[in-house]
C-alpha cells in the first residue's frame, strides 16, 4: 500500500520532490517505491522525464483501481474502529461552490463534534465534474442537483432540500422599479449571467425547456459572487440558486423570484451504487438527513 499511496501522491502533486515533502520521505525513496509497484505490475506507469510528470497508459489505466485500493482500506480499517468504538475513518465529500460555502461549513462543524476522529476531505468541483471526480475514485459522496439526472444504474442518492431559483437585477435595470416575480418569458430577450455549467446553463434544463428556447448566456461563471459583481457592474441579469445568494454580498441589488414551476431544483447527496460504503460516509451521509439545511430551502428528507 506504501507503493500505491506514494504512486497516487506523484500524480496528485505532479512530480516526484512534491510528492517527498507532502509524505515526508526522501526522493529516491518516493521513485523505490514508484519503481516497485511498476516491477510488480510489469509495466511503467509514469512518463519521468516530462514536466509535470505524466502518466502513462497503463498508468491511466491503474489510477482509479490505485485510488479504489486505496479507499477500501480506509474503509476496512473504518469498520474495525467502529467495530471497537473508535469511530474512526475518513471520507471525500465533494461538492459545488455554493453548497461547499453555503451549506458544508455548518455541516462540518457540528459533525466534527459528533464524530471528532472521522477526517472528511472536501473537493470542491463544477456540479457536471462531480459524478466523474466519483467514477475515477476523487469523491466517496457528492452532493449535486438532481438535474442534469445520474444513472440509477450506477448513482444512488438521498433527496437533502429543494431551493428555488432567483433572478438578480442591478437597482437601475427596468425590472426592478416592479416588485413581484419576474416572468419566464420576460428574461428570454435579455443578457443573462448564470451559474451552473451543465445545469442551469444548459438547453437542457427544465427551466428554458418551458419556455420552448434557450437565452443567449452573456456571461457563464462557476462561483456566486463572481456573477454578483458582473451584475453590479450593469453587465447583465443574473439567475442563480438561492444558496449561492444566502453566501453573497446582494447589498445594493434587487433579488426576485421567477414566475415558473420549473423555477427550481431538488439537491442530493450522492454515491456510487457498486461499491462498500465506508462507515464514515454511512455517518456523514446520516448527519446530512437528520441536520439543518441552509437558510430558506425547502428541507426534503
Amino acid at each position: 500500500m506504501q507503493w500505491v499511496t506514494t504512486f497516487l501522491a506523484v500524480v496528485e502533486h505532479q512530480g516526484f520532490a512534491r510528492a517527498a515533502d507532502v509524505l515526508h520521505y526522501s526522493q529516491p525513496t518516493v521513485s523505490n517505491h514508484v519503481a516497485s509497484l511498476e516491477r510488480e505490475l510489469g509495466a511503467p506507469l509514469l512518463q519521468r522525464y516530462r514536466r509535470p510528470v505524466a502518466l502513462t497508459e497503463a498508468g491511466a489505466a491503474f489510477l482509479p483501481h490505485g485510488r479504489a485500493l486505496v479507499r477500501e482500506i480506509e474503509t476496512a480499517r473504518s469498520a474495525v474502529a467502529d467495530v471497537t468504538g473508535l469511530r474512526s475513518g475518513s471520507v471525500t465529500l465533494g461538492a459545488y461552490a455554493s453548497a461547499a460555502a453555503g451549506y458544508v461549513p455548518g455541516l462540518l462543524r457540528s459533525f466534527r463534534k459528533r464524530h471528532p476522529r472521522i477526517t472528511v476531505r472536501l473537493v470542491e468541483a463544477r456540479a457536471d465534474d462531480l459524478a466523474q471526480a466519483a467514477l475515477t475514485g476523487q469523491v466517496e459522496l457528492l452532493l449535486r442537483p438532481t438535474t442534469p439526472p445520474l444513472s440509477v444504474a450506477t448513482f444512488a442518492h438521498q433527496l437533502l432540500w429543494r431551493e428555488r431559483y432567483k433572478v438578480v437585477l442591478h437597482h437601475e435595470h427596468p425590472l426592478a422599479a416592479h416588485a413581484g416575480r419576474v416572468a419566464i418569458d420576460e428574461l428570454a430577450n435579455l443578457p443573462l449571467i448564470m451559474t451552473g455549467h451543465g445545469e442551469l446553463a444548459s438547453p437542457h434544463h427544465p427551466l428554458w425547456r418551458s419556455l420552448d428556447r434557450y437565452p443567449d448566456p452573456a456571461y457563464e461563471v462557476t462561483h456566486p459572487q463572481s456573477l454578483i459583481e458582473l451584475v453590479r457592474a450593469g453587465l447583465g441579469v443574473g439567475v442563480t440558486n438561492e444558496v449561492a445568494l444566502n453566501v453573497s454580498a446582494v447589498d445594493g441589488l434587487e433579488i426576485r423570484d421567477i414566475s415558473a414551476d420549473a423555477a427550481q431544483r431538488d439537491v442530493a447527496v450522492w454515491w456510487l451504487t457498486g461499491r462498500v460504503q465506508s462507515p464514515a460516509a454511512r455517518a456523514l451521509v446520516a448527519a446530512m438527513r437528520s441536520g439543518p439545511r441552509p437558510c430558506g430551502v425547502q428541507p426534503l428528507a
